[in-house]
């Protein structure tokens, strides 16, 4: 395909299946590759020997880019963890993002409690199947009321019950040692979206208007949704989206 290729990076703790109903609605729109791919640890991708961080991701999905597409840069759209690393890609290799689209996320570092939070669950979930109570965890991803909200929380409980405590404990603590990335986006040079959840009980508001703001971009806010906007809405995230997917 001839267009700017577009990567899309999955929130914590599910796999790239998450896109499915992003990508159902894009259909023949997209002009450039897309590429899904999951977190060490996550679905089909296996866990690295290196020690957890974002950046050994950011790396990895660079380089992987490049290899499948030919294209120097890519839009970089993601989603909580995500978008964490999306981040990590725009600072340490800049002339890779063409674009970027921050969903659900936050620039700022875990405090000294969340990551200790993150370490503990860490602990608790390595070498087990899985995490303890997969329901529970979906229940506060998924923002949507009313009727569909069953089917979407069963959906998630499902995927976050594949997925081994190895990955899930390697994705924490990745997470918890990320660092500030707000000035990052100060100096990203190209088009930029940000996404909130408008029922989002995970990424607080003021977190996401700030990476808009340094960004000089306004918040687009999916009415109805939460933590998973593009899963839970994927037409209204397409369309916000527009910019950098057409």
């Amino acid at each position: 395909m001839t267009g700017t290729p577009i990567v899309l990076l999955n929130a914590f703790p599910v796999d790239r299946a998450q896109w499915e109903g992003l990508l159902s609605v894009l259909g023949s729109d997209v002009r450039g590759d897309v590429i899904t791919f999951d977190m060490p640890g996550i679905g089909e991708m296996p866990l690295p020997d290196e020690e957890p961080g974002l950046e050994l991701i950011a790396d990895a999905a660079v380089l992987a880019m490049r290899e499948a597409t030919g294209a120097d840069a890519a839009h970089w759209i993601g989603c909580s963890m995500g978008g964490y690393v999306a981040m990590a890609v725009a600072e340490r290799h800049p002339d890779a993002v063409a674009g970027l689209g921050l969903i659900a996320t936050k620039a700022a570092a875990d405090t000294e409690e969340a990551a200790a939070k993150r370490r503990a669950t860490a602990d608790a979930v390595e070498n087990r199947d899985g995490v303890e109570d997969a329901a529970a965890l979906a229940e506060g991803l998924v923002g949507t009321r009313g009727p569909r909200r069953e089917e979407l929380v069963e959906w998630v409980t499902r995927n976050i019950a594949r997925h081994r405590g190895d990955g899930v404990a390697w994705g924490q603590r990745a997470m918890a040692s990320r660092p500030d990335r707000l000035e990052v986006l100060r100096g990203v040079d190209g088009p930029a979206v940000v996404i909130a959840g408008e029922w989002d009980s995970i990424t607080p508001r003021e977190q996401v208007d700030a990476m808009a703001d340094a960004l000089g971009v306004t918040t687009t806010v999916i009415a109805g949704v939460g933590h998973l906007a593009a899963f839970e809405d994927p037409a209204a995230v397409a369309r916000a989206l527009a910019p950098l997917l057409r």
